[in-house]
Parts: structure tokens; sequence; C-alpha cells
């Protein structure tokens, strides 16, 4: 079993200064806490696992439309359990990684999950954007700005973040990975809203597929998993579109519509407080 909940220290410890919103208190990131363990079974079956995560865990529940065994719980903190994803497992280590490589992606990640999660464009199961595609649109982001933050890790390090690395040496991966230096000092306000601006006004969801494995926008692919599909992100191991769950126009139409809203008001207001009532985003911690 790989449980990935507990992952231990950052493989390095951030040089980089904190950076601060318009108008955001740290209590709105500090406190927040969701695990999400991957548990690799070998000739088990199903039911036979989840009922040892039963008595682990407390009381789960299914997610109907995930496309890999996966259930949600809570047991003095909310988790997702998700059983033999061995992807899930890869990008799990990949994505920590991208956490700990610079001080303002975890706290701008979980503020765009936030604002997202507000306005109703965070919900796979109802036709919007799950978190793990949120997260890698942040990321791209970050990766694409003229002075990047992120680089492209999968780039960088290929033997590390390789899906041919065995899945017992995966958790040893990041760290071999060095602090990354970037010369962009912009805020995490400036972040947010360049974010915000980026989706509503720059990327062009007809053709291009966003890539973190790439570190850029790359042309759609012609295969049948991205023909017709409003959104396109690919994921970094496997090549699946993690987007997919976005198969209505109107929801498409909504959260295009949400992201030029947002940025046009973040812009006059220079408040977060403007597209993320600060006590609401806390009392739903």
């Amino acid at each position: 079993m790989f449980p990935n909940s507990i992952l231990g220290r950052p493989p390095f410890t951030p040089n980089h200064q904190q950076h601060n919103f318009f108008a955001l208190s740290p209590t709105l990131y500090s406190h927040q806490q969701l695990i999400d363990s991957q548990f690799n079974f070998h000739n088990a079956d199903l039911s036979r696992a989840v009922s040892v995560q039963r008595v682990t865990y407390g009381n789960v529940s299914p997610i109907q439309t995930s496309t890999s065994p996966l259930f949600r719980g809570r047991n003095c903190v909310e988790f997702d359990l998700n059983v033999n994803n061995i992807v899930g497992i890869r990008n799990t280590f990949l994505l920590r990684t991208y956490a700990y490589l610079e001080n303002r992606v975890r706290p701008l990640v979980l503020v765009i999950k936030k604002w997202a999660s507000h306005h109703a464009i965070n919900d796979a199961s109802r036709g919007t954007l799950s978190s793990y595609s949120l997260v890698l649109m942040a990321l791209h982001y970050l990766q694409t700005l003229p002075e990047p933050i992120l680089p492209s890790l999968q780039k960088i390090y290929p033997e590390s973040f390789s899906p041919a690395v065995q899945l017992h040496l995966v958790h040893q991966t990041p760290c071999n990975v060095h602090p990354y230096l970037s010369k962009n000092e912009s805020s995490l306000g400036d972040l947010l809203l360049g974010f915000l601006k980026y989706y509503a006004t720059e990327f062009d969801w007809d053709s291009q597929m966003i890539s973190v494995r790439e570190a850029k926008a790359i042309p759609r692919p012609d295969g049948m998993e991205w023909r017709n599909k409003y959104i396109c992100v690919e994921e970094p191991f496997d090549g699946t579109n993690t987007a997919r769950a976005v198969h209505e126009k109107q929801k498409f139409d909504m959260i295009k519509d949400q992201f030029l809203k947002s940025w046009q008001r973040l812009k006059n207001k220079r408040d977060l407080n403007s597209i993320l009532p600060l006590r609401t985003a806390i009392l739903k911690r």
C-alpha cells in the first residue's frame, strides 16, 4: 500500500520571501486541510480493500463519477481515498514537489480552489472543473509567464518523474529536486489577477491544450478523447484529459464567464473580498 496522506517534510526549504494578497488574511489558507490518500492493492478484491479502509478511517462514501474507485469521508479531517489508481500515486508526488518548489504556489492554488468552489465551478460530478484540473491550470499559468515561476519538472528531471519509475521508488524522487529560483517577484495578488486574466482573455480554449508536462499551451491532439471537448487539460503521466467532466456547453460558458467577471471585478476593486468573501471562505474551512 502507498498512503500519500503523510508526505513527510518537503525535499528542501524554499528561500523566497512570503507575499501577501491585496486583503488576504493568512487564516484563509493556514488551517485548511484535506487528505488525499492513494492505495495500491495487489491481488485483493476491491470490496475487501474498502472494508479495510472503513475500519481504519471510519465512514467512506463512493464518488460515483470517478473513473477509478474513489471514496470520500471525514474522520477528524476530510479526506479522499483512492484505490488502485497508479497514476494518482505518481501525480501526487509530482504536485507535492511543485508545491514545495516555490513559496507562492500553495497559497495561490488554495485561494484559486476556494474561489472556484465559491462560484460553483469546482465540482466534476456536476460537470465543472475538478480540483486536480484547477491545480494543473494554476501550475500551467505559473509556467507560461514571461518570467516563469515554475519550470517543467518532467523536462528537467525526466529520470525522476518518468512513468517508468518503479512504484515503490516514487516517493523518493522529490528528494532529487533542487530549489527553482525565479526572477519573477510578483505578489500573490498580482498572480491571482494574472491567472484570471490568462484564462479569461489569453488562452485559446478552441485550439489549445494545457500541458504542465511541456510547460506551455500545445495544440489539441486529434484523438477521439479530445474531439468536441470544451476544456483540454493534459494529465502529466498518462496523457488523458483531466477536464473531460466539462461536457456541456452551458457549464463551459459558465466557467469562462466566471473567469472574465472575476478578473474584471478584481482588477477594478483590487480586493480579494470582491470575488471571494473572506468570511464565507473561512466558514467553509
